[in-house]
This record gives structure tokens, sequence and C-alpha cells, in this order.
């Protein structure tokens, strides 16, 4: 059983102390985490599940996986504002973990979504897009948007003879219309998920 070095390994790569992760899953101190970590104690069917559901992997891969091979730790990126470069430390402020089978060639990372223009594909205010980082869409892609420089934006593309269209998912956002040299494409969107931690 691959329990104990699973959840050590899930909750450091989370910068997550065992108080926290404690406080996370109703207990009053650290003590409970540290005996699951040292093998000496085992945590209840429904703690299991919680902290499953916390770090978001399958129960079954927490205790019998061993998740360091099994899993690769993709950066969580706050605001990308123009001039950074996407994957510079202080744009990251956490990581989410992939099954090693969702990755292809090339860079992945996680944004962290603002508003509900996109709640039609239910991609919500805090849930995270996982996107892969390229420059070209197809048509109707879900994709990632710099606009002016200066705003990142996520919507489903439309592509005219002359023009690119930005289309949101919610009545309440009017579509958008540019010239394809005044919108950069920073990547597609694969899926979204609600980030539990």
């Amino acid at each position: 059983m691959e329990f104990k070095e699973n959840l050590r390994f899930l909750r450091r790569t989370s910068n997550m102390s065992q108080d926290e992760l404690a406080e996370k899953l109703g207990y009053k101190s650290f003590t409970t985490v540290q005996k699951w970590e040292d093998g000496s104690a085992f945590p209840r069917v429904s703690t299991l599940n919680k902290i499953a559901d916390l770090f978001n992997v399958d129960v079954d891969h927490l205790l019998n996986l061993d998740i360091r091979r099994q899993q690769t730790a993709v950066p969580i990126l706050g605001e990308v504002k123009a001039g950074y470069d996407m994957y510079a430390n202080e744009d990251i402020f956490g990581y989410e973990y992939c099954n090693n089978d969702e990755f292809g060639p090339g860079e992945y990372f996680y944004l962290k979504v603002k508003g509900d223009s996109m709640i039609g594909l239910r991609i919500g205010e805090g849930d995270i897009v996982f996107v892969k980082k390229q420059d070209y869409l197809d048509n109707k892609d879900i994709g990632v948007f710099l606009l002016d420089n200066n705003e990142v934006t996520i919507k489903t593309v439309l592509f005219g003879k002359n023009s690119l269209t930005l289309k949101a998912a919610n009545p309440d956002y009017p579509d958008r219309k540019f010239k394809p040299e005044d919108v950069r494409i920073l990547g597609k969107v694969l899926h979204s998920k609600v980030l539990f931690n």
C-alpha cells in the first residue's frame, strides 16, 4: 500500500503543512496526519475520500499507486500580466496534479478563472482550466488570449476571413471582434475543474 508515501508527497508538493492539512480535514492537531505519514495509523474511509477530493486523485490511486510516478505537478497561474514570462516563479501560486496520460509533447499550465463569462460551458469563477501552451487554434476551440497586451481572457474563437471573434458562453457578455494581429493566442483550453485547495 502506497498511502503514507502518497500523502506525504501530495501534501509537500502542495506547500501544505501537516497542521494545514489537519485543519482542512477537521482535526485539531497535526499529530493525526503525522501518524498517517509514518504508517502508525490509518484514516477512516470517509476521511480517505476527503483526502482524495482535496488533492484531486482517485482513492484507489491514493492507496495503491505510486503517485510520484503516475502524476505530474502542473503550475497554477494567477493573473498573467503582459510582458511576464508565464512560467516565472512569482506567477505560480500552487500546483495541481494530472495523470501522465493527459500529456503529449509541449508545455501545460493551469489558469485560475476570474468572472463568469464562460459559465455556459461549466467554466466558473474560481475554477482552473488546463491549458496547452500554443500560438494557434482551430475554429470553435476554447482558448486563452492576450488582448491589447494587458488583458487575458478565456473565450471560444470563431475565425472570419480577416478577423476573429471571441465568444463568451454567457448571454450577458457580447461577442468581441478583433483583427488577428491585435490578439495573441496563449494556449488551448483542454478541460476545467473545481480547485479544491
